[in-house]
């Protein structure tokens, strides 16, 4: 008797101890809900701060801290290049920047979205107050070096290895400090502003990349060849060219040169129903998200006027033409004509790892659909690859790989032309995709390619070493 009162006693003591940590860790659940209720209300900063003292680690793919909290304080990465150059993708501890990894990841980073179970477990092995880390697909390097060839110029650039989705570098600039985010002060005009994902941009004559797969699926332009005289022979308000023009083209060479007379002409031949359909099976106008991250809706419409059209058809809305593209997109695009036409969907988390050291989360490649036969990706990697190798891409071209590209050049009302690039090297074994904007930058071929060879050198070296 003795023994079974004494074997109760036991069962009730371990009963009470359970009870008590699962009571304990439900009013820290409760505390954490409630401050986090306060952050996102943006009521209570100090509190924020407060909870981000044992928040979990960013890190880059190789390792790189890009943000931690240490003594109490939220530290952002030490070189202020690179700070400012990852700045509109991490964030900061306040949310100011709301799209970005502190901000859509916050629950993970402060481990306030456990189940109880969870909680418990990490309770038991004092682990319950810290946050998960995180390491993203970027390399803080890639993104420094690109954010150094932006030059303080408006624009973005984005890296992305077009057969995983892993995007290795994207960079909006102006930018500036995690400081003064934090303080929110001295913050340049549109610093906090996400080029790279939400820009919406004419895409100029990059967007011949979809005239193009618009015309190599139609049998109504086989064979096109036009007489480029400089002016528009759709009609005298079509799209035209500056200059003398470029003689007799037909599609390799208009390609090369980017003949805007060519592709207006191409573009009012197809008419409006093929080239808009051509543009959303390329998923211009698809919701894109990547990971928890919101990237800005590309769209396209116009009338069936064949002068509206032939503008259209060179990427430059005109009259009651709509286009846009983010440099995001435009990288996936690319990307996904040097994957055989696989568009994949584009992830900047490489997995979470919880305080015990246990991953999860891992990256997975997904497909979003495919945009192009396996025979138009390849007959547009051929005009690509001439148009780096002897066309307006040709400052696109790097030492050892063969590049694939379009340049493109936007005109913009009151103020000077947006350069473009966008583009992909051959090689299965170094598959990265790239996209340039530069605002202003004149001639998508003397400002973009450039800087879109430069930093696919960059990480080539990076990536192979």
């Amino acid at each position: 008797m003795k023994q079974l009162l004494r074997n109760i006693k036991i069962v009730l003591l371990v009963f009470l101890v359970i009870s008590a940590a699962l009571l304990a860790g439900l009013i820290i659940q409760q505390h954490r809900s409630r401050t986090q209720l306060y952050v996102a209300a943006g009521e209570n900063k100090a509190a924020l701060k407060s909870r981000y003292a044992q928040a979990g680690t960013i890190y880059d793919r190789n390792g790189v801290v890009l943000a931690q909290s240490k003594n109490g304080e939220r530290i952002y990465h030490e070189d202020k290049t690179t700070a400012m150059a990852v700045l509109q993708l991490v964030g900061d501890y306040t949310h100011n920047i709301d799209n970005t990894i502190e901000a859509r990841y916050q629950s993970d980073l402060l481990g306030t979205d456990r189940n109880i179970l969870h909680q418990f477990f990490l309770d038991i092995q004092g682990q319950g107050l810290a946050g998960d880390d995180i390491t993203l697909t970027i390399d803080s390097a890639l993104c420094k070096k690109a954010y150094q060839l932006l030059d303080g110029r408006k624009g973005a650039v984005v890296l992305l290895n077009y057969q995983t989705g892993a995007i290795l570098a994207s960079v909006s600039s102006p930018s500036t400090s995690p400081a003064s985010v934090i303080a929110f002060k001295d913050i340049p005009d549109t610093a906090l502003f996400n080029r790279a994902f939400l820009g919406a941009y004419a895409p100029g004559s990059t967007f011949k990349i979809i005239t193009t797969a618009a015309y190599l699926q139609s049998t109504d332009t086989a064979d096109l060849v036009v007489h480029c005289q400089a002016r528009s022979t759709v009609d005298s308000s079509g799209a035209d060219e500056t200059g003398d023009g470029h003689g007799s083209v037909d599609l390799s060479q208009a390609f090369a040169k980017s003949c805007n007379v060519y592709f207006g002409q191409a573009g009012a031949a197809l008419g409006r129903q093929q080239l808009i359909k051509t543009a959303e099976t390329m998923s211009i106008g698809t919701t894109l998200k990547v990971d928890k991250l919101d990237v800005g809706l590309s769209e396209i419409s116009s009338s069936g006027s064949a002068s509206v059209l032939s503008w259209l058809a060179i990427g430059q809305p005109t009259a009651d033409s709509r286009l846009s593209v983010s440099p995001l997109q435009m990288a996936m695009i690319a990307g996904a004509i040097g994957h055989q036409g696989v568009l994949q969907q584009a992830h900047i988390i490489d997995h979470l790892t919880n305080p015990l050291g246990m991953n999860y989360a891992q990256l997975n490649e997904q497909t979003i659909k495919s945009i192009l036969s396996t025979r138009i990706a390849g007959e547009l990697e051929e005009l690509m690859v001439n148009a780096v190798k002897n066309g307006t891409g040709s400052a696109a071209a790097i030492k050892g790989y063969t590049v694939a590209g379009k340049t493109g050049t936007v005109q913009v009302d009151g103020q000077d032309n947006n350069a473009l690039f966008v583009g992909y090297i051959t090689d299965d074994q170094m598959p990265l995709a790239i996209a340039v904007i530069v605002e202003e930058g004149g001639s998508g071929g003397k400002t973009a390619a450039p800087i879109a060879a430069a930093l696919l050198k960059t990480a080539v070296s990076a990536l192979a070493g």
